[in-house]
């Protein structure tokens, strides 16, 4: 069994570093279409016209909203068309998050694990080829020998009659998806701008993509760059934490919209509080019958927020916050839950379990993206409101 284990494992993560490449089937020696590292890639032409007049449709019907932020970051004009399938299907970006927030950039060598280079002939190709073969971070990517010696046969001399090739591989620590999303030139500048997916999932993966211009786009250009994007979608609200010195006044009376006035762009607050927590301890263990009647008392209480863990000898309850006092001064007795009667007729016993309050509130934004949310983190720590903690 350990050794199916193992070797279960290790399929798992081939997989992933196999799915995570993205270069044209060889068949006769012509480039087709059948990439599988982006989501919105298509297997056939028909469904690649068909995703177009989607794509079109979807563009009009989010720019009727007002906000897009990612129309503020890219230099939309100076968008150029690439293939990432040697020239079968063009575009000029990937939207695979049409709306996104852009939270680091890395130019070039900034950006470590990356091999970044461009070739306008097949002789620079090879030249390029034969420099990063033995790079060591390719070491994870199984036979990549294969792949270079696949690439310079689909990338031949004729295919550099009209093109130019940019090669972009990046090692991750983790699955942190990496796409290319567009290709800028700006007077004698190309810029490839590389996304990329912070990983959540701890495991080595790989992204490999192959980028095709046309040689009359590229004419002027001669200086080539890579910026690879760390983004996320459009942020929609922020997290604020309370001060101790402001808990027991935020467990006692809460907080609403009015306590953030001043404060620009607010859709809504929503509170969170570490529960107050005890246990109702039986001595003698309940009957199912009585067990039920004393959930039916709790149920019916105003001092209980929720019942949790139960059997017949104990019963875990989270108390109302305005119990806060009663809890942090341990004087909370088993009649504030089930009333002064069950309390002296039944032999039960209440354990007031450690706490440490721990409040925050979550703002809904009315605007969504890095800019607003930046302005808004700016503006909290103008208004300096005193239950926010520093």
């Amino acid at each position: 069994m350990k050794k199916l284990f193992y070797f279960l494992i290790v399929l798992f993560f081939t997989f992933i570093l196999i799915s995570c490449t993205n270069i044209p089937n060889d068949e006769n020696n012509e480039a087709i279409d059948p990439p599988i590292s982006h989501e919105d890639n298509d297997n056939s032409a028909e469904e690649d016209t068909n995703e177009e007049e989607d794509n079109e449709e979807e563009k009009e019907e989010v720019e009727e909203t007002e906000f897009i932020q990612y129309k503020n970051l890219s230099l939309s004009d100076n968008e150029i068309p690439f293939s990432i399938n040697a020239g079968v299907k063009w575009r000029t970006s990937v939207d695979h998050l049409f709306e996104f927030d852009i939270w680091e950039v890395k130019r070039n060598e900034e950006t470590p694990q990356m091999i970044f280079f461009y070739a306008a002939s097949y002789e620079q190709l090879l030249e390029e080829v034969e420099k990063h073969r033995d790079s060591p971070i390719l070491k994870y990517a199984r036979n990549f020998d294969v792949r270079w010696d696949y690439i310079i046969n689909i990338y031949n001399e004729k295919y550099f009659e009209d093109y130019i090739l940019l090669f972009y591989y990046k090692f991750e620590g983790n699955i942190s998806e990496n796409y290319v999303y567009s290709v800028e030139v700006k007077d004698n500048t190309l810029t490839l701008n590389v996304n990329r997916f912070e990983g959540m999932l701890t495991a080595n993966s790989y992204w490999l993509e192959v980028v095709t211009l046309r040689k009359e786009d590229v004419a002027n250009v001669n200086e080539y760059n890579v910026e690879v994007r760390t983004i996320t979608k459009l942020t929609t609200s922020m997290t604020v934490y309370i001060n101790q010195e402001s808990m027991r006044d935020v467990y006692l009376k809460g907080l609403t919209k009015e306590d953030f006035n001043g404060l620009d762009n607010v859709k809504s607050v929503e509170l969170w509080t570490w529960s107050l927590n005890v246990d109702i301890i039986f001595n003698e263990k309940l009957t199912d019958e009585r067990l039920e009647e004393i959930l039916n008392l709790l149920e019916e209480s105003e001092n209980v927020s929720s019942i949790g863990y139960t059997s017949n000898q104990k019963i875990r309850v989270s108390v109302n916050n305005k119990l806060f006092d009663e809890v942090m001064g341990k004087t909370l007795t088993v009649s504030d839950l089930l009333g002064e009667e069950i309390a002296k007729n039944n032999n039960y016993t209440l354990e007031i379990l450690d706490f440490t309050p721990i409040a925050f509130v979550k703002i809904e934004m009315e605007k969504h993206g890095k800019t607003y949310y930046d302005a808004m983190k700016k503006q909290l720590d103008e208004l300096a409101l005193p239950f926010i903690r520093k």
